[in-house]
């Protein structure tokens, strides 16, 4: 998060958008950031789209708060798609969004439009959970796996802990291994589950060393099990507001997988979560994934020369998996899917190529 001066706010105006709006205003108090608010509706036949009544009503509340509000925008489109797009081009270094609605066997499980901005979204997404402690940054979870990119979720808290003199909880599982792996791993045979702990421990004393926690309140805790079972109910006996963490899997233009923990969190969400990502690898998969789709394009630009249209279709949709805001491949799915009789399919796809041009 680093310097944090400009923070987009995605609301729909529920209850996990109100209480995702307070955060913001806290933190934008605390960090003097500027804020920029986006509102999503789903698509409508007609563009532009009005303003939503409470638009007013949330520009007033955040000017009464002296919160420094940059532009209230109001799209209509696929949400998640459009608050990722807006992110990247204001550039957002946060952003903050309800959790959702849903809660399962007294647990929020994270709606599916949060969990497509955290997975496609490449600056910090802070989700609030509307459900559980009250955010006010007093006490934060930190689990790290001594990675990169849990290093700078830990770093992220560290930093918000100093701002609202919180609590850190720093927080390390060993992942249970079998006899055979631990053996491996260790290179002995007697007491190979034993060494494999002593040497993940040491390993996280060793992590802890990396970052500077002068003027934090923080405490050390190791733990043996699944990492998201032991993730949650660390959250829940610390009482934690906040849950910060590192994406884990592969990233890439616009899509991160979280990884099995990070997706197991979500499904039982104890408190607000903030997810960060690994810079360096997103930068360099960006390269790749242009790549990939500028050669899908090509090749789909040549089933089209030998009439192979469905062939050709197959690898437009390819690059727009890569790329959801690519004209060029919107524009070889239309020509495709005419030449198949799908006119209603090729209407959609032309819809949204001409929506993603006005806005460019």
């Amino acid at each position: 998060m680093g310097a944090l001066d400009s923070i987009l706010l995605a609301t729909d105006f529920r209850t996990a958008s109100q209480k995702a709006t307070d955060v913001t205003i806290r933190l934008a108090k605390a960090l003097h950031a500027r804020v920029t608010v986006l509102h999503v509706r789903e698509e409508y036949l007609t563009w532009p789209v009005s303003p939503f009544e409470n638009q007013d009503q949330l520009t007033d509340y955040l000017n009464q708060q002296e919160v420094a509000l940059v532009e209230f925008m109001v799209h209509a489109g696929p949400p998640a798609d459009l608050i990722v797009r807006k992110a990247r081009e204001i550039p957002a270094q946060l952003i903050v969004i309800g959790a959702g609605e849903k809660i399962r066997h007294d647990q929020l499980a994270v709606g599916p439009i949060a969990e497509m901005v955290l997975e496609h979204a490449e600056p910090p997404v802070l989700v609030v959970n509307p459900y559980g402690p009250e955010l006010r940054f007093e006490r934060i979870l930190c689990p790290v796996d001594h990675s990169r990119v849990s290093r700078r979720a830990l770093e992220d808290a560290i930093q918000l802990a100093r701002t609202f003199h919180g609590q850190l909880i720093i927080l390390s599982v060993v992942p249970e291994v079998s006899w055979l792996t631990a053996a491996v791993e260790t290179g002995q045979l007697t007491d190979a589950k034993l060494e494999h702990e002593a040497q993940w421990i040491k390993e996280f004393d060793e992590f802890l060393t990396t970052v500077s926690l002068e003027g934090v309140s923080w405490v050390r805790d190791v733990r043996m099990g699944k990492p998201a079972e032991q993730i949650v109910a660390a959250a829940q006996e610390y009482q934690a507001d906040l849950l910060a963490m590192g994406a884990t899997g592969r990233t890439g233009l616009v899509r991160v997988l979280l990884g099995s923990v990070t997706r197991r969190v979500l499904r039982q969400l104890p408190c607000s979560l903030l997810l960060v990502k690994d810079q360096a690898a997103f930068e360099q998969q960006f390269l790749l994934d242009w790549e990939t789709i500028n050669r899908l394009i090509a090749e789909g630009d040549e089933c089209l020369s030998r009439s192979a249209w469905a062939e050709a279709a197959g690898k437009f949709r390819q690059a727009l998996a890569l790329d959801p805001y690519n004209t060029a491949a919107l524009d070889g799915l239309i020509h495709t899917c005419e030449q198949l009789g799908q006119h209603e399919t090729a209407q959609r796809y032309r819809h949204r190529r001409d929506q993603l041009r006005q806005r460019s």
